[in-house]
């Protein structure tokens, strides 16, 4: 009985002390705001953030600004307005705009 008690004590005074572990190690963490409101956990991840923002700014804006070309950043108009509106309803649409997926890809991931 003496021992049931004594393992019930070691096994909750562990636990508290790595309750407290756990919680000290994330206080510590340094994090990194975006203007936007991002958070990130390295100044090397938020700078890949605000180049990516610059180098993607005129993809987001309203298609007005760029009623002109026909292509905006190198990518289709087509293919940047399923990005953000109707998405590729099937897979001839996909395998057309394959190369672009894969610049964008390259664009995204350095």
């Amino acid at each position: 009985m003496d021992t049931t008690f004594i393992l019930i004590g070691v096994f909750i005074f562990l636990v508290f002390v790595l309750l407290v572990f756990f919680l000290l190690t994330n206080l510590k963490k340094e994090n990194f705001v975006a203007n936007d409101g991002s958070i990130f956990t390295s100044q090397y991840d938020l700078d890949l953030y605000h180049d990516l923002i610059i180098k993607t700014q005129p993809l987001f804006e309203p298609d007005e600004t760029n009623s002109k070309s026909k292509t905006i950043l190198g990518y289709d108009k087509i293919f940047i307005a399923n990005l953000k509106n109707d998405g590729f309803k099937d897979l001839k649409t996909l395998v057309k705009y394959r190369n672009q997926f894969k610049a964008l890809s390259a664009l995204i991931n350095p």
